[in-house]
């Protein structure tokens, strides 16, 4: 409900709140508010509570603590974490509600990864962004934290988290002017992975009208690899506290469901989690997490879409031409590499070429052709994000190491220059400016047609046709930029995960010692390569 005489003052069921006024948008916004209890002391590991009611007027003027995570050297955060923010036009109407799962390995970062207020502006909806439970205070399932609930006892805490801030929008969205008949939700990077399990969860049915996914695809992990995988990190914990006298013997203690170890990982401190399994690099071998449980989500995990068991709704699948570039520059074989070196830009090219193919197909190809193929399925349109990748754009380097990168178009839509991907001077200038910022508002407006009507298409648009699994069939738009202009068109092609791995195998630009350790240390065990793996091992037997 909104206050009669001042549009900044808003009740929802806990009570009032008091928002901001955007400095650069004509928004209102509302920032830190609690849609669940703290879930500390005894609700660590717990279901989010209900969040606790308060009298008169709480002020809503600033974010709320982002969840433990390492950044850097640095561990920040608090275990109070789960705040949401909200954002709306400064108007009377009733509007969509677009609802942000941000990304971050479901290890780093929080609901401010999105600019809200921009994209309340060019979406003209309601704009929530989350934070949510990460790292191992978000996703565990040993057997000391079990309370004999099964939504508890799946670890995936973070998930929960999610349903519990979709529950506070239903029930409050209206006080600030949002249709939570009408609500699309987005995911980047984890957050779509999210948000693609979300779609075959049982519990999320019926609580949102679309999806959109930014370079997301399908991940989930076995629960009890998970659990072992877990033991083994928090071993460090009990071997620094005397608990046990080695990582194998911590190891061993922690897998037990003994009040001790349930009493003793109460205890610690939440900052100490921080550095626990960070630096995944996108392996779950390094920080297990969507736990295929059975109750939050189905044991087959994605194999239940075979059986036309999701949530159907329409969907925007993104990706980039690109998508492994940011995780080749941040491996130990090419951090501070000399890229002057022919032999380096060669083994660069590899890890990139085939990484990206195989991620974009993940978070691209996969994820339209499985929902496709469903009976009843609403459209899936699936788009690719190139910009960068030509030199006369942004330069040799350039366009090499950063061009259509994992996440970029999120940030172009929001006309963001994200420092991680100006490897080079030449990658943010002032002459492809025009075209960046042409080929965003491009996105914004695709975005903003199907958050209002679950269809991209709109006035001034290409036409972006859905995914089409019939041969020849329509099914990329691909989404690019000269200097000056979008270039936008659709296209048949696609990337088919066989024929990369035949690509591979056929390549002889490289010796094959270098080869195979590219193979076996840079592209192995990544979100991509469940079937890259063993295809390689068994390619290398004979």
């Amino acid at each position: 409900m909104e206050h009669p005489s001042n549009p900044l003052l808003r009740q929802v069921a806990s009570g009032w709140l008091e928002g901001i006024r955007s400095p650069e948008h004509s928004v209102l916004c509302w920032l830190g508010i609690p849609y669940a209890a703290p879930p500390v002391g005894p609700l660590r590991w717990r279901a989010p509570q209900d969040p606790i009611p308060w009298e008169g007027i709480r002020p809503a003027k600033q974010f709320g603590p982002v969840s433990v995570q390492k950044q850097g050297t640095a561990v920040v955060g608090s275990e109070d974490c789960l705040y949401l923010n909200v954002f709306r036009p400064d108007t009377q109407e009733t509007l969509s509600v677009f609802f942000f799962i941000h990304g971050g390995n479901n290890q780093t970062d929080s609901g401010q990864l999105m600019d809200g207020p921009l994209m309340a502006d060019a979406l003209h909806a309601v704009v929530v962004t989350i934070n949510l439970r990460l790292g191992a205070l978000g996703w565990l399932n040993i057997k000391a934290i079990r309370t004999g609930d099964p939504l508890e006892d799946s670890g995936n805490f973070g998930l929960l988290d999610i349903k519990k801030s979709l529950s506070w929008v239903h029930e409050n969205i209206q006080s600030f002017g949002g249709d939570a008949g009408n609500l699309t939700v987005c995911g980047y990077s984890s957050g779509s992975r999210d948000l693609l399990c979300m779609l075959i969860s049982p519990l999320f049915r019926g609580s949102f009208s679309r999806a959109v996914t930014f370079s997301g695809g399908f991940t989930t992990t076995d629960p009890e690899k998970g659990a072992s995988i877990a033991t083994k990190a928090l071993g460090r914990l009990v071997v620094e506290d005397g608990k046990a006298p080695d990582l194998p013997s911590a190891a061993a203690w922690l897998d037990s469901a003994s009040p001790e170890v349930r009493d003793y990982l109460m205890g610690v401190d939440a900052l100490r989690f921080g550095p626990l399994m960070a630096g995944a690099a996108i392996r779950m071998a390094v920080f297990p997490h969507l736990f295929a449980d059975g109750a939050t989500i189905p044991k087959e995990g994605f194999q239940v879409l075979a059986r036309g068991e999701s949530y159907q709704v329409p969907m925007m699948v993104l990706s980039g031409g690109h998508e492994f570039t940011a995780n080749a520059n941040s491996d130990p074989a090419f951090q501070g590499a000399d890229f002057t070196d022919p032999q380096v830009v060669e083994e660069y090219r590899f890890v990139t070429r085939y990484g990206s193919a195989l991620f974009g197909y993940i978070n691209g190809e996969q994820n339209a052709k499985a929902f496709s193929a469903q009976l009843g399925q609403p459209p899936v349109y699936a788009g690719r994000c190139l910009w960068g990748m030509n030199p006369e754009v942004t330069g040799e380097l350039g366009s090499m190491r950063m061009g259509g990168a994992h996440g970029l178009d999120l940030f172009l839509t929001m006309g963001i220059e994200r420092p991680s991907y100006a490897v080079t001077p030449e990658v943010f200038t002032s002459r492809n400016r025009p075209g960046r910022e042409a080929l965003a508002q491009v996105y914004r407006q695709y975005l903003s047609n199907f958050v209002h009507t679950g269809d991209p298409n709109g006035a001034g648009l290409p036409q972006w046709e859905p995914w089409d699994n019939r041969e020849g069939g329509p099914k990329l738009l691909l989404l690019d930029a000269d200097n000056t202009a979008p270039v936008v068109r659709m296209t048949a092609d696609w990337v088919e995960e066989e024929k990369i791995f035949q690509e591979i195998l056929a390549d002889c630009t490289l010796p094959e010692d270098r080869k195979t350790f590219l193979m076996e240390h840079v592209l192995n065990g990544r979100f991509f390569s469940d079937n890259l793996d063993p295809f390689w091992v068994k390619a290398k037997q004979g």
